[in-house]
């Protein structure tokens, strides 16, 4: 049964109670399957380290800049501790907030230097916008001015 503000602003009952995007279990599923995707990718990524095995030759340079720099561990630390987070169920909306910035330079650095693996980016995007979506009355309060 929906709530009485949903089952306002849908126009067939029906749909509304089989399509609910927000389902609990839905959430923790997706949830689970980033914080996967994301916990593997940040461990991983520690464990290779600055080997350019296995990494295509555009993202080399890119790769060791980032390993000297720094940046890299500091992205897959926060990979491995959202990503544990997701997968614990601890604090998932804030875990979400703390993957977003990553998601976009996923995207952005496969959309520029690997577009054969955009779609992995895009499925990590949509899995992140997606939860995004589900905790946004967590999030209300950060956009809103009082």
């Amino acid at each position: 049964m929906l709530p009485n503000s949903r089952a306002k602003n849908c126009p067939e009952r029906r749909w509304c109670e089989v399509m609910n995007f927000r389902n609990r279990y839905l959430v923790i599923a997706i949830r689970i399957l980033l914080g996967l995707i994301m916990l593997a990718s940040g461990i991983s990524g520690l464990l290779m380290g600055n080997s350019t095995q296995g990494v295509p030759v555009k993202m080399v340079a890119f790769t060791q800049v980032f390993w000297a720099s720094g940046i890299f561990q500091m992205v897959k630390v926060t990979e491995i501790v959202a990503g544990f987070m997701l997968l614990v169920g601890i604090f998932p909306a804030l875990a979400t907030l703390f993957l977003a910035p990553d998601v976009v330079g996923i995207v952005i650095v496969n959309a520029r230097l690997m577009p054969s693996f955009l779609w992995l980016g895009a499925v990590v995007f949509v899995l992140t916008a997606y939860l995004g979506y589900a905790y946004w009355d967590r999030y209300k309060s950060i956009f809103s001015r009082k």
